[in-house]
């Protein structure tokens, strides 16, 4: 197993120690046996829309995302949302990580242009809380999403990037 790869899940699953080790497990298989990771989840990736062979940088960073949402680590939001909308899906998040839910404001964004001006105002909320907000790799046209601890996430595109995986952070 990568000896990053728990201490980078950490980062998401704040310490849960089983849920940790079940994002490690699967993730791993991507990282060491891609064809293997793609049998396995087939269903899963046939539910995406992919029943044939991709990137294996495609693949991880699918793999990342579908691992962080079994666990309700990560949401994906259309891009057609408002910042309040996608508050109201990361409160899964916040609360699976045990981190108080974010007041939910259905109408902020609401006057704003779509895509990703609705991200910037998702983090204007995160930041007095001190936390960031994460967007993984995926083409489409939904945004998947988590939150870190602001103190981590410059170095959590590093991190990230050193296991193979892509994502960026505000």
């Amino acid at each position: 197993m990568h000896p990053e790869l728990s201490a980078f899940l950490d980062l998401f699953t704040l310490g849960d120690a089983a849920a940790t080790q079940r994002l490690a497990d699967r993730l791993n298989l991507v990282l060491t046996d891609a064809t293997g990771y793609a049998a396995q989840f087939a269903e899963e990736l046939a539910e995406r829309g992919i029943e044939s062979e991709i990137a294996s940088q495609e693949l991880r960073d699918i793999a990342l995302i579908d691992a962080l949402l079994a666990e309700d680590l990560a949401v994906e939001c259309d891009w057609k949302e408002t910042a309040g909308e996608i508050i109201g899906s990361l409160n899964y998040v916040l609360t699976r990580q045990k981190r108080p839910p974010l007041t939910e404001t259905t109408d902020l964004g609401a006057d704003e242009d779509l895509g990703p001006e609705q991200l910037d105002l998702v983090q204007e909320a995160l930041e007095p809380r001190e936390l960031a907000l994460v967007m993984f790799s995926l083409d489409g046209d939904s945004y998947p999403l988590s939150v870190v601890a602001q103190e981590v996430a410059e170095d959590l595109a590093a991190r990230a990037q050193q296991l193979g995986f892509k994502l960026h952070q505000w």
